[in-house]
Parts: structure tokens; sequence; C-alpha cells
């Protein structure tokens, strides 16, 4: 199994969607909005100074659809920008 974390620009909520769809994802969670910065990025802070605002989504999935999921998001144009993706093993669920 793989615990999915995906940090994206919000405007790319549907897109994502789209994705997770595609690529078989039974379920997740979600919570928006948040704010932060990231090492190569701006601060989006929902303000005028830092406009903007991203979201989390959270998944556990198996291997196989981690593999499906990874290549979508990959070779999808929009979320070659605005979306960081950390992937988690377990070996086993309690």
């Amino acid at each position: 199994m793989k615990l999915i974390l995906i940090i994206f620009d919000a405007d790319k909520e549907e897109i994502l969607h789209e994705i997770l769809d595609r690529s078989g994802v039974p379920g997740f969670t979600t919570w928006s909005p948040v704010y932060g910065k990231g090492r190569h990025s701006d601060p989006r802070m929902g303000t005028q100074v830092w406009p903007g605002e991203n979201a989390i989504l959270l998944t556990a999935i198996s291997e196989e659809m981690a593999e499906t999921l990874r290549a979508n998001l990959l070779s999808h144009e929009e979320m070659k920008t605005g979306v960081k993706v950390f992937e988690l093993s377990s070996g086993e669920w309690l």
C-alpha cells in the first residue's frame, strides 16, 4: 500500500479529480484552503500581498494504482507546475 499526499494549487482541483477517476482511485480526503511556501516557490497566503491558495489531497492506494496515478499526473501538462506529490510506503495496514 502507498499513502499519497498531493499538495496542489487549489485552482487545479477539478483536473486532479479527473486524473484520480481515470487512475481508478476509489477514495480520498482533501483539505482546503491551506497556506504556505515551498522551497522553490513564493508564499501562497490568500492575501493581496501573497495571493493564491493551495489544497492537500490524501489517498491510500495499492502500489499498482500508485504507479498508474503517478504516470497520469506526470503526463498531464496542467499538473507539471503547482503540484507536489509525496509517497509513503507501508508494509502492512492495521
